[in-house]
């Protein structure tokens, strides 16, 4: 096979639509800096389950009690929507036999229905160390939950203010985790720390205030209260989080962290609503307990009683459908303003659920500064191993790709997991003795997936986004299509990957004319690290980390400028494309050496277009064909994130129902 001389001139692994214009044409007659967005869960009563085939017209949005024209609405079912579930165990507040039937319970969840998830599902625990990572995500509960073992109950009493409370800690810390992934979030936190051990009067409760505190510490700490609710509502809201606070079963026992017991947490059917927090002086003990939290982030909390495996079945089954609905805000100058939101549906018995409010920001906004990496700490001393040549299995024959720019390849891993926080729990190597092995046989997958891939046909799911500097979304589009992947000769990528309608005509560049990015050609993108294409990179192996509930090597690559044949290309809106190269990061299957996922950065920014950063983010999983002896890995979640021109944009991919394409059809001309 020489695919290597025959990619060599045609191959293209994705192309980005830049445009030069239209990127300064967004929305001029709205504020999309203030757009609020908004999920709503309909249902006929506490434990009615969603309800569907709603329409913008059923739906009456109110902010601050007054009537607000919706800009835009989507109805979003299970099938296509972007979901992840994080279960978090709270090891602080409960003994050892609470522990152990807690566990038990989410075990009992996990492998229920055969052990097949809805959801892509994380299992974190709260322990002395902070929030420490357990397994996942993944869909496939069985293996979740034989990867749990029993955590240790803390024998330590636990302090700290409202602020530093460790559990409420971890949550501040697995929001910020998960507050920029696409898609929307369910956490469902299982702790008995919730409230009143944050009364700063309950010495007896809370030894944190070994005296009652005076008055101006009482205005400070409401102050500071008051300051993380604003940042807590915030940020839920724009990472689409809905937070789920429950209490754990009774059978821990009497010895309880707090001897109060569960008396302090009531469903949140009985009492839906929190009072709203509008300044310093409204704020209350509890403002920050995870119950209050989880209601105004438009979530339950819920007793267990005997049966968590129950609350948790009933906090899954809440994610959809739902409706997203948006609406541009009246601007201000004031920040911290508070606005109740209320959604109201038109049709008899029915209720929407969604978050409480949220707090204004100054319209326009102070110019943020440009987010800079982080420079390298000169005091960290380099790793021994260097990158190693795929074409030598000497590490004296690496080849640095520009000694004046470190590249994933060679910089210390301290300093790449900075830049690559999902790296965080990775197990470093010792050497790059299992490298040459590590590169041959993935080469050999990628070669059989090449052999056996044909031309396909998939649904595809594409929200395009425009950020502020923040990140924040301030407009949305989205789209579905059938993305169909062809052959032409020897031509991959973009070049032979097309959006057709049902009807089988071809798609323009669908978002272009709206200010949008349009991004494609990653459905086959895996192929650049085929056995006669690796050579085209340089590569080390970092180390081994858990990816779901499998086992991956993960390595880091830098593609060599001058050698690519498979590259990104960026095109404006006319003829001129700009070809760039990239680095990146690839986690490998332990057991058939198939690529779970790739992440890819720029090798350097790009001055003369002005691009900053393109990230993308794959997710491959396996997909059994029809008539087809091997299953093939093919992309479900693709994430694009690009900043151009102090413009962010963000490109959200969902594949699915990948089969053979075996009717032809007249595919014109590029627009």
């Amino acid at each position: 096979m020489h695919i290597a001389s025959r990619l060599t001139i045609f191959l293209l692994a994705v192309v980005l639509f830049a445009p030069c214009v239209a990127a300064q044409q967004i929305d001029s007659g709205a504020h999309p800096g203030e757009r609020i967005y908004v999920d709503a869960v309909v249902s006929s009563g506490p434990d009615g389950p969603p309800v569907e085939n709603l329409q913008q017209r059923d739906f009456t949005v109110f902010d601050n009690g007054i009537s607000q024209t919706i800009t835009s609405f989507e109805a979003i079912d299970s099938r296509h929507s972007q979901i992840a579930v994080i279960i978090v165990l709270d090891t602080l507040t409960e003994n050892w036999r609470g522990l152990g039937t807690a566990l038990t319970d989410i075990k009992r969840f996990l492998r229920a229905k055969g052990g097949e998830l809805t959801y892509p599902t994380t299992i974190d625990f709260v322990t002395a160390k902070g929030l420490e990572f357990k397994a996942g995500p993944s869909r496939d509960g069985k293996a979740l939950s034989a990867s749990l073992n029993s955590p240790a109950a803390s024998t330590q009493p636990i302090e700290g203010d409202p602020g530093t409370y460790p559990p409420f800690q971890a949550l501040a810390e697995l929001i910020a985790l998960e507050r920029d992934k696409p898609g929307r979030k369910i956490i469902l936190f299982i702790s008995r720390g919730s409230a009143p051990a944050l009364n700063p009067y309950s010495t007896t409760v809370n030894p944190y205030y070994h005296d009652i505190p005076t008055e101006i510490k009482l205005q400070q700490l409401r102050l500071g209260i008051f300051g993380n609710i604003v940042q807590l509502t915030r940020q839920l809201s724009e990472g689409q989080i809905t937070l789920y606070s429950i209490d754990p079963p009774a059978l821990g026992g009497m010895d309880d962290v707090f001897t109060n017991s569960a008396t302090h947490l009531k469903p949140s059917h009985d009492d839906a609503n929190v009072a709203p927090i509008r300044s310093p002086d409204d704020v209350q003990w509890d403002d920050l307990a995870f119950r209050s939290v989880a209601v105004r982030s438009g979530g339950l909390a819920l007793y267990s009683g005997n049966d968590l495996t129950a609350s948790l079945r009933q906090c899954v089954s809440e994610a959809a459908p739902f409706y997203e609905i948006s609406f541009d805000p009246m601007l201000t100058d004031d920040p911290n303003r508070y606005h109740q939101l209320k959604v109201e549906i038109a049709k008899p018995g029915l209720h929407a659920r969604t978050r409480q409010g949220y707090y204004s920001q100054p319209w326009p906004g102070a110019q943020r500064a440009a987010d800079t990496s982080e420079p390298a700490n000169s005091s960290v001393p380099p790793l021994q191993e260097p990158a190693l040549d795929i074409q030598e299995e000497s590490e004296d024959t690496v080849k640095k790709l520009n000694p004046q720019i470190p590249t994933y390849v060679d910089m210390p891993l301290q300093q790449l997991v900075k830049l690559v926080p999902d790296l965080k729990s990775i197990q470093p190597s010792e050497d790059q003795k299992q490298l040459p092995a590590i590169l041959k046989k993935t080469g050999h997958s990628v070669d059989v997936f090449i052999g056996n891939v044909g031309d396909l046909i998939a649904d595809e799911d594409v929200t395009q986004q425009r950020l502020n500097a923040d990140g924040k979304v301030k407009a949305k589009l989205r789209t579905r299509d059938d993305y169909l992947i062809l052959h032409h000769g020897y031509e991959w990528g973009a070049s032979s990957e097309y959006r057709m309608d049902k009807s089988g005509n071809r798609l323009g560049a669908i978002g272009l004319e709206k200010g949008y990015l349009v991004t494609a050609g990653y459905a086959l993108n895996s192929i650049s690290f085929g056995t006669d294409t690796q050579s085209q990179s340089n590569f080390r192996y970092l180390g081994d980390q858990k990816l779901g509930a499998r086992d991956a090597f993960v390595l880091a690559f830098a593609q060599r400028p001058g050698e690519v044949t498979f590259s990104t290309v960026m095109r404006g809106t006319g003829i001129h494309e700009t070809e760039m190269y990239t680095q990146g990061i690839l986690w490998i299957d332990k057991n058939n050496f198939q690529i779970l996922r790739l992440r890819t950065d720029l090798l350097e920014p790009n001055k003369e277009i002005r691009l900053n950063r393109a990230t993308t983010d794959v997710s491959f999983s396996q997909v059994q064909l029809q008539n087809n002896p091997e299953p093939l890995w093919l992309p479900n979640d693709v994430t694009v994130f690009i900043e151009i021109a102090n413009e962010k944009y963000r490109n959200l991919h969902h594949y699915t129902n990948y089969r053979r394409y075996q009717v032809a059809v007249k595919i014109g001309n590029s627009p």
